[in-house]
């Protein structure tokens, strides 16, 4: 979780899951005549006091395979560390810092770069996929898409959040594509969708004055031809394009201009290509069509539950009298009412069904079409034979069919469903909260040929550039993470830091995008903006940490993927059994409703234990328990690192703070006084 002393101070400045996940042998030869691929990598320490911390990072950087030489500053609260970028990881040097006890994050790094070292011995820099993943209903579903995306060759790990409807998958791009990896979740039955790749970066405009497939083919042409431009996907009826760019090389405002060159207007979307605005759009929209669905399925289903149950209760019974085509017309308005529930609204639930069992799995939709078919069948079955027995005198059969079971517990789960469904929703708003902290505009400086401020205009922080030059006013936040280059001013960190009081800045320091002005104007030039800033890496924290199994939720796992195979084998031993005693003359003919066989009513035994099992809450209440204690946490300033540190954190008696000036008054003051040696008092 951190030291309490610096807050989200730990998040790295650099996406260092994108550097190789496993690292060379200590000590391993290069190729003879080649010298080692030595880097330099300039680490932040924070919470050195006196010269022996300053030794104890030393012994710990020095201890790490692969470091030649190690230099740490006990004033600059810095170290430099020389090291093989073959042998040892950038990442691998901020965890040895922050298990010798202080707070490292990565400043700097020069040198051959990790993916390049590896590609000299044969590799290539694994890259980190999200993919945005529909239709997963319970833990089964979660287990499939895991399965299916670490089946795939230069796959390294995949990672599925069942709460967040998310998969992580880091990968070798030099093996697989992140397109594979979506196609790999859809042939396993679901749906998927790219939501992006880590050193690439989205941006989604709204395109105004296209008429036809020739006008989005000429804004797809000029914005493809842009460098840096990797992807351009233009969609017509929508109006909206989506980029994926390498921010080094290009940005928004670029994309604006080759659309309006090319004869268009364009605009950024709203929320587009924000972190977590993908994952909050698709909840929307899931959440709206389980309210649909709800409502069509209660429209149906109330009036039948009035037939079928409140009606016979108050003794109401003309409907049963009445005769149409020879059935009784309360059985006719039954299973009228009760088929469109059951094969229109309900049909995602037997298509979900049909998906998990052709991969070979089971999952809730098995249990659900299983118990809602057979209660339907079953009522099928009761009224076909009960216009048989009449047919054939037997005037005596009493129908009990239950087509309300059917219609009811679709609505149940859907109502259920969307319940869930609003629950996950709620649990973003942490991340909704730590998006919100960034300014939706900024002051972007023009540079006159000797390098003054020409004029300033404000826009959209989307449009921001790497290496733009910005002004930041007085109570206004920092727009991006940069550097200042005008000016001195008191910084409110206390998003980053905890610490209240602000922090003096001037010319060569660092700011930190959505950090607050609370002085002078200053400018400044934008060094990482979009996804590199720090604020989208604390939601990215976030999202993994939200993304992360905790131990418990593996037992979780493993017991929810024999549940519902487990209930099927007991509903049909239910059946076989009452069926089996029936046969042998232990049910007294009492017991059987009037013209019945003991098949029908061992079935009914057998179909309820369908449709009281459900696995829903075994697989969802440990992630969703991770995502709001996780999401809580981050509002309150609080990083978890995922559902393992949640876990272990319910065994925590002891905490101890170091928050001097924070939590303490920052001067000691003396709150007692004992003598310990009885020939003196405290009088003298």
């Amino acid at each position: 979780m951190g030291r309490a002393g610096n807050g989200y101070a730990r998040v790295a400045d650099t996406e260092l899951a994108a550097w190789p996940s496993s690292s060379a042998p200590a000590g391993a030869a290069t190729q003879l005549g080649e010298p080692e691929p030595t880097s330099t990598a300039v680490l932040s320490v924070q919470g050195m006091t006196c010269g022996a911390c300053t030794s104890a990072v030393e012994g710990a950087l020095s201890a790490l395979p692969g470091v030649f030489g190690v230099s740490v500053s006990l004033l600059q609260q810095s170290a430099e560390v020389n090291f093989d970028a073959a042998v040892t990881r950038p990442d691998a040097l901020v965890t040895a810092v922050e298990d010798a006890g202080f707070d490292g994050k990565l400043l700097d790094l020069s040198g051959p770069a990790p993916g390049a070292a590896g590609a000299a011995h044969g590799g290539a820099a694994p890259l980190v996929a999200r993919l945005a993943v529909g239709g997963m209903t319970c833990a089964a579903c979660s287990g499939a898409v895991e399965r299916a995306l670490a089946a795939l060759p230069g796959v390294e790990s995949a990672g599925v959040a069942l709460a967040q409807g998310q998969a992580e998958v880091v990968f070798d791009p030099a093996v697989v594509t992140a397109q594979q990896l979506a196609e790999a979740v859809e042939d396993a039955g679901f749906e998927a969708r790219l939501l992006g790749t880590s050193g690439i970066e989205r941006c989604t405009l709204t395109v105004t004055g296209m008429t036809c497939a020739a006008c989005s083919g000429a804004v797809e042409r000029a914005l493809s031809a842009l460098p840096g431009v990797s992807r351009a996907a233009v969609d017509l009826l929508a109006s909206r394009a989506d980029i994926q760019f390498d921010p080094n090389s290009t940005g928004p405002r670029a994309f604006i201009a080759a659309v309006e060159a090319a004869g268009f207007d364009a605009a950024p979307a709203l929320g587009g290509g924000a972190l977590g605005d993908e994952a909050g759009a698709a909840q929307r929209a899931e959440l709206a069509a389980w309210a649909r669905l709800l409502a069509w399925s209660a429209a149906f289903t109330l009036p039948l539950f009035v037939v079928a149950m409140v009606l016979p209760m108050l003794g109401i019974k003309f409907m049963h009298g009445v005769q149409l085509l020879g059935f009784p017309l309360d059985q006719w308005t039954k299973w009228a009412l009760a088929t469109p529930v059951q094969f229109v609204i309900g049909w995602r639930f037997h298509r979900g069904a049909y998906k998990a069992l052709r991969r070979g799995t089971a999952n809730m939709d098995v249990l659900v079409s299983l118990g809602t078919n057979a209660s339907y069948a079953y009522s099928v079955i009761c009224v076909l034979q009960g216009r048989a027995a009449r047919l054939a005198g037997e005037n005596d059969y009493m129908a009990t069919d239950f087509f309300e079971t059917c219609a009811i517990l679709i609505t149940v789960v859907i109502f259920g469903k969307y319940l869930e469904c609003s629950a996950k929703g709620r649990t973003s708003d942490a991340i909704k909260a730590l998006l919100a902290l960034a300014p939706e505009c900024a002051l972007l400086c023009e540079l006159d040929a000797s390098g003054a401020v020409a004029s300033t205009r404000e826009v959209p922080t989307a449009l921001v550039h790497k290496g733009d030059v910005l002004r930041v006013l007085p109570g206004w936040r920092v727009p991006a993470d940069g550097e200042v280059l005008e000016g001195r001013s008191y910084i409110n960190e206390a998003m980053i830091t905890g610490e209240s009081e602000p922090v003096l800045r001037g010319p060569g320091e660092a700011l930190i995008g959505g950090t607050l002005n609370a002085g002078s104007a200053l400018l400044m030039r934008a060094t990482r903006v979009g996804g590199d800033t720090v604020l989208a890496q604390i939601v990215r924290l976030v999202q993994r940490a939200q993304m992360s199994k905790a131990p418990i939720q593996a037992f979780a796992d493993a017991v929810a993927a024999v549940f519902v195979p487990a209930v099927a084998s007991l509903a049909a031993l239910t059946w076989a059994a009452w069926y089996a005693a029936g046969a042998a003359g232990a049910i007294p003919d009492e017991w059987l409703p009037q013209g019945h066989s003991y098949f029908l009513f061992a079935l009914l035994f057998g179909i309820a234990v369908l449709v009281i099992a459900c696995p829903c809450a075994l697989g969802l209440a440990t992630p969703t328990a991770v995502m709001v204690g996780t999401g809580v946490g981050a509002s309150l300033g609080i990083l978890i690192k995922g559902g393992d540190a949640l876990e272990r954190g319910a065994h925590v008696d002891t905490v101890i703070f170091d928050k001097t000036g924070t939590l303490t008054l920052g001067r000691p003051e003396v709150t007692a006084c004992r003598m310990l040696d009885g020939r003196y008092s405290l009088r003298q």
